[in-house]
């Protein structure tokens, strides 16, 4: 357990408090003497803090254990019923998704919905709520009430602290009101709001399995981002918008970024790119098994690209692949600065077989850093795929209770 205040510096009930819901983030029952042992306060102090805890709703007993014969039989506490679950929903162009998590980090509820399409509009944002409604009034076996609190993936800048989101649902309406606060009263609960790329780094980072402190975690979708782990935490910076390596300013195209601005590496490095580099060759008469896809005008998406050229089709392949090579030039630079311990390739194009992008990316990388820097960075894709997202939105609810 990390990040608990001391007795010291805290009122007591809060730091016993904090101890006893961080440990129920690995474990599912604790006893008084556990926590005792935890905290080094005295079994009466821990005791009074329980009883308060299990009046306010946080704690059930569920068991009494046998002290094999060593005096009184101990109470064994679980999470309580109304402060058990953590909702996550990840917003998505393509994929809305929205998942209950328990205070264990196991995902009980989860649902995709494949149709969505996103528009910065309230009757948009209107339609998200509306789906959640149904995703938990769905289930006659859960109550609304057991969600300890909700957090909602959003792209583009957003504070996470101030509960604002400059680029997605920011209306002129209620630009006075942090949209954290509109979903709250809405939903009915707790909610904070996050970045897409940084729940997700989050989400990989912990469910890795690996000792590591320092992790970067490059989100390749139809955009560009960067997680940050530094330390073990998230990296944040001053407003909560770090990790916008997509909209440095790199290639001379005059390629107009949907930032506003030209020639942004994610102009050249991204999903979008991609889409737009396959539409211009097939155009101008190359071949490929989307060629008539293109030609009749119908949509192309960035899976139809990566299931391409997993199917060896040679001009997505290349397009793939040397996309790959410059994200692994660009990861090279982030590597000679945060020297980390490893770099995990997320989002739709990470997708694609590791021959034809994890590879290409690994190799850049070596090229173009530094030997003794990069010689131990472990480079990997994404364990958790499209649930990347969902899963550490619920993660980071998880972690952000009062406690």
């Amino acid at each position: 357990m990390t990040n608990l205040p001391s007795a010291k510096s805290a009122d007591t009930y809060e730091f016993v408090r904090s101890v006893i819901l961080r440990f129920f983030m690995t474990e599912s029952r604790f006893t008084i003497p556990e926590i005792t042992e935890i905290t080094g306060l005295s079994t009466t102090t821990v005791a009074k803090c329980v009883a308060r805890m299990k009046d306010e709703g946080l704690l059930d007993e569920v068991s009494v254990e046998d002290s094999h014969g060593r005096g009184r039989r101990a109470i064994v506490y679980g999470i309580g019923k109304s402060s058990s679950h953590f909702l996550g929903v990840d917003v998505h162009d393509g994929d809305l998704g929205f998942a209950i998590m328990n205070f264990t980090g196991d995902i009980i509820r989860e649902e995709h919905d494949n149709s969505y399409v996103f528009e910065n509009t309230y009757a948009n944002l209107e339609l998200v709520l509306s789906k959640i409604d149904s995703f938990l009034d769905g289930d006659s076996g859960f109550q609304r009430s057991q969600i300890a609190r909700a957090n909602f993936n959003l792209s583009g800048r957003v504070d996470s602290r101030e509960g604002t989101s400059a680029s997605v649902f920011n209306f002129e309406e209620t630009q006075a009101t942090p949209l954290a606060e509109i979903l709250s009263e809405r939903l009915g609960m707790p909610v904070t709001i996050e970045n897409d790329t940084k729940a997700m780094a989050f989400a990989e980072y912990l469910s890795c399995g690996e000792k590591w402190q320092n992790v970067l975690y490059a989100n390749i979708s139809w955009g560009l981002g960067l997680g940050i782990i530094l330390g073990g935490e998230i990296y944040f910076g001053s407003n909560g918008f770090s990790g916008e390596l997509g909209h440095v300013h790199y290639y001379n195209n005059n390629i107009l970024c949907h930032c506003g601005k030209k020639g942004c590496i994610e102009t050249e490095v991204s999903g979008s790119a991609i889409h737009r580099k396959l539409l211009e060759r097939i155009r101008g008469g190359e071949s490929s098994v989307l060629s008539n896809k293109v030609r009749r005008g119908d949509k192309v998406t960035i899976a139809d690209i990566v299931k391409a050229a997993d199917n060896d089709d040679p001009l997505c392949i290349d397009l793939i692949s040397k996309t790959g090579s410059e994200l692994g030039r660009h990861m090279a630079a982030m590597i000679n600065v945060l020297n980390p311990d490893a770099i995990i390739l997320g989002g739709s194009v990470a997708q694609a077989a590791s021959y034809n992008f994890e590879q290409y990316v690994s190799l850049a990388m070596r090229q173009n850093s530094l030997k003794l820097v990069s010689r131990n960075v472990k480079v990997l894709t994404s364990s958790l795929g499209n649930r990347a997202g969902v899963t550490g939105a619920c993660m980071l609810a998880r972690e952000r209770i009062n406690l």
